[in-house]
């Protein structure tokens, strides 16, 4: 490993003890029911055997007892680890997050350097940090930002199939961790998969990746079933999921036009929350033609555009709707935007370039300085920086 590599690892696990440290001594209230939820069930989980971490119950929480059947508890296990290993409660559901912040940031920044180079990874790295939705984010328990990791592992996993055969394992674990974490909106990783396919080559040996992580997904779908089972009595896990999930976010009689609103109600999110960056993106259109810049003939920047649009277009024909549903979309516009201003910009780059050994510690502080004020203003002017009612 280069010397560069341990000064990068060095800075971010100094950086990740620092914000662990922060949501430990300071106190942070949940303002939002889903971290709320997650936080109290994994706390209580991690006091619990093994053997019963397939099946957690609400334990009391919001008034409601019996089985917690309404995701998925991939997204309970690590803070529950946390609890077991001896962080405060409270805080260990900030500190999961924390690591699956890094983790997006980290195969942002891979899959950015395999398409570009590592001057276009950092610029997106930092780009994604400045965005309102990271800023919102940041101190949360839901599953935003795990999936948002998985998808891009698993994406990553992809482009780099033709280099070395343990990427598709890549794309396999990213898959099933998606599934466990999200249940059907693992789906969009599938859906991008293909997409990834189609755009940039069409070979079986991609596509047969996909197929057979799809199986190896159902596989871990089947055990984990045989586990709740056994642990409950004969309960079925997903079959209460789905009926749960069916019931909230799909009417039995289809609108086409309650279908186009909700994406336009999310085209409206993928304005704001990706902001400024996604603006480039509407300029470098309307630059397009007078600078030639032949945006559309670039296959990176087609799957970005079209890979945003896919995400925000499956989670259309839901009825339930939330910003945070289309979080992947938003990386993805992050990127695309990024994309256009070097295209545009290329003097960022050379910028870039001379500061790039530092560009780690710059980004370390950031995520500190925005912790505390996040922390700060969460505290004591929460009703004043809620940028968009969700």
């Amino acid at each position: 490993m280069a010397k560069g590599n341990y000064w990068i690892i060095t800075i971010f696990f100094i950086t990740y003890i620092i914000l662990c440290g922060l949501v430990i001594v300071f106190p942070y209230e949940y303002r939002d029911s889903d971290s709320s939820c997650y936080s109290s069930i994994s706390q209580k989980l991690g006091h619990r055997p093994l053997r019963e971490w397939c099946a957690p119950q609400w334990w009391g929480h919001g008034g409601n007892t019996g089985l917690f059947q309404d995701h998925p508890p991939g997204i309970l296990w690590l803070p529950a680890l946390f609890v077991r290993a001896g962080l405060p409660g409270r805080s260990a559901a900030l500190c999961a997050n924390f690591l699956y912040i890094f983790l997006s940031l980290y195969f942002a920044f891979l899959i950015s350097d395999h398409f570009g180079n590592s001057t276009f990874g950092w610029a997106a790295v930092f780009a994604f940090v400045l965005t309102p939705i990271f800023l919102q984010y940041l101190l949360r328990a839901n599953q935003e930002h795990p999936l948002n990791s998985a998808v891009l592992a698993g994406l990553y996993g992809l482009s780099r199939l033709e280099d070395s055969r343990r990427y598709s394992l890549l794309f396999v674990l990213a898959l099933i961790f998606a599934i466990f974490i999200k249940g059907i909106s693992a789906l969009i990783l599938v859906l991008l998969a293909l997409l990834y396919w189609l755009i940039f080559f069409r070979k079986k040996r991609t596509l047969g990746v996909i197929l057979l992580a799809s199986l190896m997904a159902l596989i871990a779908i089947g055990l984990f079933e045989i586990w709740y089972r056994n642990q409950t009595d004969g309960t079925s896990f997903w079959l209460n999921y789905l009926s749960f999930q069916g019931g909230k976010s799909v009417q039995w009689s289809f609108h086409p036009l309650h279908k186009v609103y909700n994406f336009l109600w999310y085209m409206a999110r993928a304005l704001w929350f990706p902001a400024p960056w996604f603006f480039f993106v509407i300029y470098g259109f309307y630059q397009s033609k007078k600078k030639e810049l032949k945006l559309f003939r670039d296959k990176f920047f087609q799957f970005l555009i079209i890979g945003a649009l896919l995400v925000i277009l499956f989670f259309s024909f839901f009825d339930r709707k939330a910003d945070r549903y289309i979080f992947p979309a938003y990386s993805f516009l992050v990127l695309a935007g990024v994309w256009v201003l070097f295209r545009l910009k290329s003097k960022i780059l050379l910028f870039i370039q001379k500061k790039e050994r530092l560009l780690p510690l710059y980004l370390s502080l950031i995520l500190i300085v925005f912790t505390l004020l996040r922390i700060y203003f969460h505290t004591h002017h929460y009703r004043f920086i809620r940028f968009w009612s969700q």
